[in-house]
């Protein structure tokens, strides 16, 4: 999260190389977005964001809903059931529904259009799964 007026370099595709030590890189993004949350304000100040500008109480929703997401991804690839609460589900599917009506986060190349229409009686996470289309 950077503070008003700065910006960080943005990433411009998904997959981008991190650097020789993509790890570190991680844990130092980790760290940065831990300090940046634990300051006062940080909810209601704005924040620079390669989609946008947003609230830090929005950009905390879209990490969470990635993770909810990434969670759903990395459990499939080694085919465990992800375990992921309902709640969580629906704060992610929330977050990403308006976003993807109007193709804003599709034009960055992080989300396909679903490939076929969504199954009748689909659970929530069918839901969220198909709208980011996975």
């Amino acid at each position: 999260m950077t503070s008003p007026g700065t910006r960080r370099p943005p990433l411009e595709r998904q997959g981008e190389a991190f650097g020789n030590d993509p790890v570190a890189e991680c844990e130092s993004a980790v760290r940065s977005i831990r300090e940046a949350f634990a300051e006062s304000g940080a909810l209601e100040r704005t924040v620079h964001h390669r989609i946008g500008d947003m609230p830090g109480s929005e950009l905390l929703v879209q990490l969470v809903a990635d993770c909810v997401v990434h969670s759903w991804d990395l459990a499939t690839a080694i085919g465990v059931d992800p375990g992921l609460d309902k709640q969580l589900i629906e704060l992610a599917y929330e977050f990403y529904a308006p976003r993807m009506q109007n193709d804003a986060l599709r034009a960055y190349g992080w989300f396909k259009p679903p490939a076929k229409p969504l199954p009748e009686g689909a659970t929530p996470l069918e839901r969220l799964i198909h709208l980011v289309g996975r």
